[in-house]
């Protein structure tokens, strides 16, 4: 809040210097959710001095001031253009990771971290899925995740890589220094020659969500696929669904 409200008595303070500091921040190019963080801190703050030194009948000027909410980032790829990224992975790859793991998150819409992390002993090959315990999750939660050809193939193909090299590794995404922990060279790299731009590696999780949407997949269990907590999580992919309205009304019996 420096150096905007610096020197200025708590008490002082006006609720519109509060929104023109927001205006300001915002001129400036800075995210709202970024600006909204700024704000909580500096309400907590004010919330500590009051109770601290006894200005419980001061009002807090940044307290409930209202900002819209802003919109979440959903972007996602076309089958084309995942196609391409796959390639471009694989192009002089020297370690099958990275196509491997685009192409898991792709078919499992799992996080980052959940797929670094795999262990073998968590891969069920026979009943096709793979199982995270609450640890392993954001959500705190135990799920299991269905596997379909293209994942198992995926899979396969590490575990026959790993063989092949000599590699005895816990984890999928194993190699002979210990586990694949991050892909940001190659994944920049690799996203520059395909030419798709804006596009981050948690966005291949979104990919996954929208094009489930699309084929008419029900939310309900898009949201048990990703593991949300709450179906508002999940409805930011609502105006990706086809329209059902049509059909439905066609379905009334007639009098």
């Amino acid at each position: 809040m420096q150096p905007h409200f610096g020197g200025r008595r708590i008490r002082d303070l006006k609720r519109y210097e509060i929104r023109s500091y927001i205006n300001r921040r915002l001129e400036q190019g800075v995210k709202l959710s970024t600006v909204r963080r700024e704000l909580r801190l500096f309400c907590a703050a004010i919330n500590f001095a009051k109770a601290e030194f006894g200005l419980e009948d001061m009002p807090n000027p940044v307290a409930r001031l209202g900002l819209s909410k802003e919109e979440p980032r959903v972007r996602w790829l076309t089958r084309q253009e995942a196609a391409t990224l796959i390639k471009e992975a694989e192009f002089n790859a020297p370690r099958p990771h990275l196509p491997a793991f685009i192409r898991l998150a792709l078919n499992t819409g799992c996080r980052r971290g959940e797929l670094l992390n795999l262990e073998w002993s968590r891969v069920n090959f026979e009943q096709k899925h793979i199982l995270l315990e609450a640890r392993h999750n954001k959500s705190r939660k135990r799920r299991t995740i269905p596997l379909n050809d293209d994942a198992l193939s995926v899979l396969k193909r590490m575990e026959q890589w790993q063989e092949e090299k000599g590699v005895r590794s816990p984890w999928v995404f194993g190699w002979e220094r210990g586990r694949i922990t991050t892909f940001k060279t190659a994944w920049t790299s690799a996203l520059k020659r395909a030419g798709i731009t804006d596009f981050r590696i948690h966005d291949l999780r979104h990919t996954f969500a929208s094009w489930m949407v699309m084929q008419g997949i029900s939310l309900y269990v898009v949201k048990e696929l990703l593991g949300h907590a709450s179906i508002t999580q999940t409805e930011i992919y609502a105006h990706l669904a086809p329209s059902q309205a049509e059909e439905a009304v066609q379905r009334l019996l007639p009098f």
